[in-house]
């Protein structure tokens, strides 16, 4: 069955495909998809949104079948769940980071509320959350998510697909999650190495000291003077990993535009 393509429709369907690319990153995106912005809240954003790109990224549209369009809708959800994804694996590499350097200071057992994801979680993979979120914001990505996005509709026209982008291709992206994680927690995993390397020397050359009890407060404390010395460094890194998050999303949308063409 073929929609005939009256007035209302003609504007109506290209704005129901540009909400639900819009929807993807609400739903998937830091900062925009964050749970604590309530759910009428993302509705409004989407709305307004949709009626600044509609007479931009909405051009006129042939007729349709539902199914076509039940696929097209699919195929926008994906394209903007895509480009969620992608800044969230930067999210989810600081939390990472946050897990292993709590394990490592003793805080394994200590447990906080994260609010991003509504999860109980440890204190200092809540705190690299926070401070991921909060150089986010300062950093400005989350309008370069809005950008990309934007730019989107220029590479990928509504009813588009990703037929570039491989799971071969995504997994290889989402695969930098546990390589930024390692390399932003890896000075406290050396400091914490060598500090228990060292004591073991101690350990044997010494059986009569209180190895232990010593180690614990000097691990904790060389630990976190690292943590606070690295966070200087933070910004510019972050800065980096957010680019190359909107990168690969701008990158493979651009293979998608030339396949489909």
């Amino acid at each position: 069955m073929t929609l005939p393509l009256t007035n209302w429709l003609r504007y109506l369907i290209p704005g129901l495909l540009i909400a639900t690319r819009l929807s993807g990153v609400m739903l998937t995106a830091p900062f925009w998809g964050a749970s604590a912005i309530p759910a009428r809240i993302k509705a409004g954003l989407v709305i307004a949104f949709t009626a600044v790109l509609l007479p931009v990224a909405g051009p006129a549209l042939p007729s349709r079948s539902l199914l076509d369009l039940l696929g097209d809708g699919l195929s926008e959800l994906m394209i903007g769940m895509l480009l969620g994804l992608a800044v969230l694996i930067v999210m989810e590499a600081a939390q990472l980071a946050g897990n292993v350097a709590g394990f490592q200071l003793g805080l394994g057992l200590e447990t906080a509320f994260d609010p991003t994801t509504e999860a109980d979680t440890t204190v200092l993979a809540t705190f690299h959350q926070l401070m991921v979120l909060y150089l986010l914001l300062q950093l400005g990505v989350h309008r370069w998510v809005l950008r990309a996005l934007a730019a989107s509709f220029t590479s990928l026209p509504l009813g588009s697909n990703l037929t570039a982008l491989s799971a071969r291709q995504m997994l290889d992206f989402a695969g930098n999650l546990w390589i930024w994680g390692l390399q932003l927690v890896l000075p406290v995993l050396m400091v914490t190495m060598l500090i228990d390397v060292t004591e073991g020397f101690f350990a044997k050359a010494a059986p009569q000291l209180p190895v232990m009890f010593i180690g614990i407060p000097v691990k904790a404390l060389c630990g976190y003077a690292v943590l606070l010395a690295a966070v200087g460094f933070w910004p510019s890194v972050f800065s980096r990993h957010f680019q190359e998050a909107v990168n690969f999303f701008l990158q493979h949308i651009h293979a998608g535009a030339a396949v489909t063409g």
